[in-house]
Formats: C-alpha cells, structure tokens, sequence
C-alpha cells in the first residue's frame, strides 16, 4: 500500500471504528442520529472520488490502489451505499461528466425502459439502498446499444424486496424521471465484470469479520467449565474458516497488484482474474457460513448478534453475478479455447 493511499485507508478506518455499531447495521434511517453522523462523516471525507478524475474533484486513483478500502468497508458492515457510489462516480468521471456529491446506488437489472425527451420510464429490479439516496447509475440496453443512465428518482415509490439479505433492495417502477445524463456506456469498462470483481472484494472483507466474531465469541464463552475454543471441534470450524479466508485473499490478490502502466485497471478487467475469484470466494462462503454459525451455535442466528448480518451479507454476494458453478463454467470454455496448459493457463 502506498503512502498517499495509506493515508485515506486510515481516515476510513478511523471513521469506521468511531462512527459503526450493530445498532446502526440494524437500523440505517435517517431518523437514526448515529446513523445521520456516520453519513456526514463519509460525505466530507471525499473518500467516494478517489477513483474520479482530478479535474473533477478526485484523487486518479486505479482499481488496485483502493481494493484494501473496499474490503475494510464490507469488514465493518458499513450499511450504506459506499462501494455503489465509488463505481457510479467511477464511470461517470470516465465518461467525462462530473459526479454529485451525494451517494448514489447501482441498478443491475432492468426492463421496458423507455427514453422520451430526455425523460425516463420503466422499470428497475433488486436496486441496493433506496433507502439511503436516490442517485441512481444504470447500464441499459436501449435500441440495441448499451447506454449509461443517471437520474434522481422523484416520483417511483420503492418496493422493498422480502429476502433474507443484509443489504435492503428494492424494486421501483419510475415514469417520465428527468435525466441528469443520458451517455454511450464507456466501452473500456465491463460493467457485470467490475460489479462482480466488488463482491468478491466485499466478501473476504465479511469472511475477516466472521472469522474474528468466531475467534472471540469461542474465546470469551465457556461450556463445561472451559472455553469454547478448547473444544476440538470448535477448532476444526476456526481452521476452516481462516484456510478458506486466506484462501480467497489470495485469490483476489491479483486486483491489488499494479499492472505495467499505474494508472491501467487492466488487471481489474481482466475476465480470467474475475473468474478465479467469484470461483474461490464462493466455494468459501458455503463452508464458512456453515462452520461460523455452527460455532456459535443458535446465538449466530440473532438479528441482534452481528454474525447473521455478514454471513447474510457474504450469502447475496457469492450469488450475484453468478455463484461459482456459473463462474466455473466460463473458466473452463476459457482453458478449452486456449493452447496453454493448466498451471500456465491459470498463472
């Protein structure tokens, strides 16, 4: 980690640790006043426009400087839209527009979207955190070509999604929205690709947090007159959790590694990259959702004990975009066309 990155990964850390408890997981309203803080704290930390160009108010960072950020991010729970608002600033600064300075949110799916006179209808599905902004970036395909939407949403009522998700998402139905851009989508950023390389990120950010909840939860507790973790089942569910932890750190390893050119996100989009790690991440979260919550035994299902918060948390994420026997399949159609062997094909 370079020093100039150094210093705003510890602001965040600085702000996570002050301003993030469960009650704020639990409850991110406005009409929660912690809640209020820890969002005006991020607002004027600028630690969103860190990927934006400088002329537009951003630090020109790459996707490999700020993987350590969003990973932390998703270890502390933060429950607002704070990796959604570095990538919607992202593409709006590639398309040469400047961001807001309000979060904003992502929308993945879409359908019968209609644009007349620069004003948008249709409808949008499973969009993360209506809740807390109604800045939103959407990829659509309009006319058979793919554009890049942003608008404030007014007058669409959100209907929230009943899941067993940590995150709330929303479906909106939205007529006659006025466009703040209407743009070609920036043909260098694979939209689906990005989105996953995040989740994966996020989710050994989450596999950190369980492992350390696990560690301490069978530390401090005390069954037969000894410590959880003195039992040697209890150990084998602690290894596996952090094997399969370090495992998929490793696999996202690539992401923070500079490619030639500093400034290139090459390895970021880089579909094999993102492959590797939606594949890795995903076979872990089964096996640590079972050993954490078998660890802690009914505890881990509390809405009041943060566990179930990242466990449920890590379970949407390893899904989204494809769960690893989706990933599994494009790896191997990718070693089939190529002439290279195995070790080297994967190197």
């Amino acid at each position: 980690m370079n020093e100039e990155i150094k210093i705003f990964f510890e602001i965040a850390e600085k702000i996570f640790s002050k301003k993030i408890d469960h009650t704020i997981r639990i409850n991110n309203s406005y009409k929660n006043k912690k809640f209020l803080e820890l969002l005006n704290e991020l607002k004027k930390s600028e630690l969103t426009k860190l990927l934006m160009k400088e002329e537009f108010g951003g630090a020109n960072f790459c996707f490999a400087d700020i993987v350590p950020l969003i990973k932390l991010s998703a270890k502390y729970g933060l429950p607002l839209p704070f990796s959604e608002t570095i990538i919607a600033n992202y593409i709006l600064s590639e398309s040469n527009v400047k961001p807001t300075n309000d979060f904003s949110t992502l929308c993945y799916e879409t359908s019968n979207i209609t644009i007349v006179d620069d004003k948008v209808s249709g409808v949008l599905r499973s969009v993360p955190y209506l809740n807390i902004t109604n800045f939103i970036l959407a990829k659509i395909n309009f006319n058979n070509k793919d554009y890049l939407i942003y608008f404030e949403n007014k007058s669409g009522k959100p209907n929230q999604l009943k899941n067993f998700l940590a995150e709330p998402r929303f479906d909106l139905k939205i007529e006659n929205e006025d466009l703040i851009y209407f743009l070609d989508f920036p043909s260098m950023i694979d939209f689906e690709n990005l989105i996953s390389n995040i989740k994966s990120i996020q989710s050994v950010g989450a596999m950190e947090k369980i492992l350390e909840l696990c560690i301490n939860y069978c530390s401090d507790r005390k069954q037969f007159g000894r410590s959880l973790s003195k039992f040697q089942m209890i150990q084998n569910h602690i290894s596996e959790i952090a094997l399969e932890t370090a495992a998929s750190g490793a696999s996202i390893s690539i992401f923070q590694t500079h490619s030639k050119n500093k400034k290139s996100n090459e390895n970021f989009f880089d579909l094999k990259n993102t492959a590797i790690a939606k594949i890795r991440t995903g076979l872990a979260s089964g096996k640590i959702i079972a050993s954490s919550h078998q660890a802690h035994g009914a505890m881990g299902f509390t809405k009041e004990y943060e566990l179930s918060y990242f466990t449920k948390n890590l379970n949407s994420w390893r899904n989204d975009f494809g769960n690893e026997t989706y990933w599994q399949n494009i790896l191997g159609e990718m070693f089939i066309k190529q002439n290279k062997g195995m070790w080297e094909f994967l190197n």
